[in-house]
């Protein structure tokens, strides 16, 4: 099965969470160190590669 490749990647995290940071994951294929934060929201994405950070919801968590 071919995946699409501009499909972002989730990542799912913690509810309680407050902040993420994101380098592409490719070592040196990556990107700059980047912080963000989710300031009341469920999910951030990353500007450089589109990763999505997502919190799990609380049953998704048991």
């Amino acid at each position: 099965m071919q995946t699409n490749s501009n499909t972002p990647e989730v990542i799912s995290v913690d509810p309680a969470t407050d902040e993420v940071c994101c380098d592409g994951g490719g070592g040196a294929l990556g990107h700059p160190v980047v912080w963000y934060a989710f300031a009341g929201q469920n999910q951030v994405e990353c500007a450089y590669c589109d990763r999505l950070f997502v919190k799990k919801t609380e049953r998704a968590a048991h």
